[in-house]
């Protein structure tokens, strides 16, 4: 996986193990369940700053309930997370490729990089 793609993201040593795992899973051409990691990891991540940033434990923790925390509170995230939901909608699971995985640990890099900018480091 190329190393620009998943930068902020390893600046965290707990997400940066988990990158190494989604990493391996790549290697070993365990798409699938690489994909689901990246999902997991996503909404971890929305978990942990949807604390921090406003204080609202997600008892759900799904891409759709971290999309409409985001929907009033913020469009970059909101936007981000409405293109994860629709990758996932649309990828095909029986034909997946490594740039399904490398696409949306991108989006979740990139989110990091947004979260990791507002509250400062929120996973520890």
């Amino acid at each position: 996986m190329d190393k620009e793609v998943v930068e902020n993201l390893e600046k965290n040593n707990i997400l940066k193990r988990k990158v190494l795992e989604i990493e391996d899973l790549v290697l070993k051409k365990h798409l699938k369940e690489a994909y689901d990691k990246v999902l997991k990891m996503i909404d971890y991540i929305n978990v942990k700053y949807i604390k921090a940033k406003y204080n609202i434990d997600l008892k759900d923790k799904t891409m759709i309930d971290a999309t409409e925390v985001y929907l009033k509170r913020d469009k970059f995230l909101f936007r981000d997370m409405q293109a994860v939901n629709c990758d996932y909608n649309d990828v095909n699971f029986a034909d997946m490729e490594t740039i399904d995985v490398e696409y949306l640990i991108s989006y979740a890099d990139v989110m990091y990089e947004h979260m990791i900018k507002n509250v400062g480091e929120f996973i520890k």
